[in-house]
């Protein structure tokens, strides 16, 4: 269409050259403005086209549907119509001659029929545009600058017309220049913004596709090689054991010479962020890419209301301009860093979206690392760092003394200091603790008397989640001991109360075979660090022989594979005919020795049961007694 407007332009030009003598002026003029209102039109009709697409949706930039499209095209259509054939017959008629108080009366009239078509036009389409402004989206999904813009366009344009035909009519019934008129200073504004955001866009969708293309390309190779190792495995036999863990192999952990181990369980994704967050560097390039489009708008607008004078030096608007740039490179500057850093926790293991259920605290498997565990805290020291900074620069543009501001915050910052000894304390210690890498978010501790899910970690105290849901906050200076259950394994030891009669030697062969079996559990087998073996009787009680056997797992692990060793001791030993020891108090009775049918009295039953109650006290008392591991007290 373009190239049909330059061919129309081109023959036009050849025939008026060649038509109308070069004495007669009146035709010649009326000649150039009829086909410059042509040109006009038929432009800017181009321009409405490829903008909405009516009849071809998928090439349309705004996200609305076809009978919208349409709808808008048309009122644009004719709005151009309604502007370009008057103005062009009253420039013609102010260059033959006419009256210069009826042309400007004449002037102001039009543009007040421009400002009533436009308004009209906005308010029939006033659901389109704000569709076209929120990108087809809720205005809680298309961010604050969209949802603001879409709330506040129709007051902004409703004012802007109505006060600049106030002022483009005041200056044509005054006979001071004119300039353009309200709807061409739009116009051209909005072309302005549109193009700029258009070029930024391609360049930003280029560089874009390029790393997509990459992305792509290296997911679909790994894709591939998953497959082929996928195919490998299941030609391959199956293995008879789970394969070990390397940390565990050839280690010894409780001089028992019989260690080994399997490997953990790998760690879930975290949940995905938020899609109406700016979590990519595409994202905040597009942001800002918006943000430059309505920069050079508010520009185009200011330049052509006022002159290229509003902006020279020491006006406030070359004042308002310096803050504007100052702000955009602080809010560049700062969404950049957050992005970059959140990126690396993300590919850390994302600590912030660490998801722990009720039941599973000390499992390592939740935990963070400790690059994750820090950059939150970084992340916040450069964020407030950068805002800080910007604060700064902006008071210095306002013409504020910062040297004495800066001086007097050091003077501050001591005598808060002296006077805040515990708040020093416990930064240092935090900032020690972190250093030593004694936890991590996500795992589980106990700092004497208190202990749970490490959930929070600030500058100067930490916050623990207890497995029965109270939330402690813990300043680091108060730590003196620090219990971590979350680290590399975990040994589980179960007592077995057997009766005397059992053969010590066949429980160990049943519990070394029932381990390896438990190695291949479809659900806890994977699990298991080191497999399920005895220990052999390790204590006699009065009525049991106690046999103990033991396992690692992963931390966290525990408690559910303790379930299915239990369960599957338990049906073992009634296959096999092995009975568990019931606590049995005996109480000897000399008197009785004698005489065994005479009846006991009541002092002697009195007696007995104080005796029984007095073992069985005694025994729980030994069990309390027991060193403790965490979850026992579940």
């Amino acid at each position: 269409m373009a190239i049909h407007l330059v061919i129309t332009l081109a023959v036009a030009a050849v025939v008026g050259w060649g038509f109308y003598p070069d004495d007669n002026g009146p035709a010649v003029t009326a000649a150039i403005v009829a086909f410059v209102a042509y040109a006009t039109v038929r432009a800017v009709d181009t321009f409405w086209r490829m903008l909405l697409a009516p009849f071809l949706p998928e090439y349309r930039i705004p996200r609305l549907d076809d009978r919208q499209a349409l709808r808008l095209y048309r009122w644009l259509y004719f709005g151009t119509l309604v502007s370009a054939l008057p103005l062009s017959a009253f420039y013609w008629l102010e260059s033959i001659g006419l009256h210069e108080r009826s042309v400007a009366f004449l002037y102001s009239a039009i543009a007040l029929v421009h400002v009533i078509f436009v308004l009209a036009g906005a308010a029939a389409n006033r659901r389109a545009i704000r569709r076209a402004i929120l990108g087809g989206l809720t205005p809680h999904e298309a961010g604050w600058l969209s949802a603001a813009a879409a709330a506040l366009w129709g007051p902004a344009l409703t004012l802007f017309f109505t006060v600049s035909w106030a002022a483009y009519a005041y200056r044509a019934v005054l006979g001071i220049e004119r300039g353009m008129s309200p709807l061409g200073v739009a116009f051209v504004v909005f072309t302005a913004s549109i193009t700029v955001y258009a070029v930024l866009l391609y360049i930003l969708e280029t560089i874009a596709r390029r790393r997509r293309l990459k992305r792509f390309a290296e997911a679909y190779a790994a894709a591939r090689a998953e497959e082929v190792a996928l195919a490998a495995a299941a030609s391959a036999p199956p293995p008879a054991l789970v394969a070990r863990d390397a940390r565990a192999d050839g280690a010894d952990i409780d001089d028992d010479g019989d260690e080994g181990g399997a490997p953990a369980p790998a760690r879930q994704p975290p949940p995905p962020r938020s899609p109406h967050s700016m979590s990519t560097f595409e994202d905040l390039a597009k942001r800002v890419a918006s943000l430059i489009a309505l920069g050079a708008a508010a520009w185009a607008l200011i330049v052509l209301s006022f002159g290229r004078a509003a902006f020279a030096e020491g006006t406030t608007l070359s004042f308002v301009q310096k803050v504007a740039d100052i702000l955009l490179i602080g809010y560049v500057l700062y969404h950049a860093v957050r992005i970059w850093i959140d990126t690396r926790i993300e590919e850390e293991g994302g600590a912030e979206d660490i998801m722990m259920e009720p039941g599973d605290e000390g499992g390592a498997a939740a935990a963070a690392s400790r690059t994750a565990t820090l950059l939150p805290l970084v992340r916040n020291f450069l964020l407030i760092l950068i805002v800080l900074s910007i604060s700064i620069f902006v008071a210095m543009e306002l013409g504020v003394n910062v040297a004495p501001l800066l001086g007097g915050a050091g003077v501050i910052g001591l005598a808060i200091g002296f006077g805040s000894q515990t708040l020093v304390r416990d930064i240092l210690s935090g900032a020690f603790f972190l250093a030593d890498d004694a936890f991590r978010k996500g795992e589980y501790i106990d700092v004497g008397g208190v202990k749970g899910t490490v959930e929070k970690i600030s500058i100067r105290s930490f916050q623990l989640r207890h497995h029965l849901g109270a939330l402690n906050t813990v300043p680091f200076g108060e730590v003196k001991r620090l219990t971590n259950f979350s680290r590399d394994w975990v040994m589980m030891k179960l007592p077995l109360r057997l009766t005397y009669d059992t053969d010590p030697e066949k429980v160990r062969k049943l519990i070394k075979k029932l381990g390896e079996q438990l190695l291949h559990h479809p659900e806890e087998g994977h699990k298991f660090v080191q497999p399920l073996k005895s220990q052999g009787v390790y204590m006699m009680d009065d009525s049991a022989m106690i046999v103990r056997v033991k396992y690692m797992t992963k931390p966290g692990d525990q408690w559910t594979t303790r379930k299915l060793v239990y369960a599957s001791i338990r049906d073992l030993f009634a296959r096999e005919g092995i009975r568990f020891a019931h606590r049995e108090v005996t109480v000897r009775i000399p008197e009785l020795e004698g005489d065994r049918d005479r009846g006991l009295s009541e002092g002697e039953m009195q007696a007995i049961g104080a005796a029984a109650r007095r073992a069985v006290d005694d025994a729980d008392e030994a069990l309390r007694a027991r060193p403790r591991v965490v979850g026992d007290d579940r």
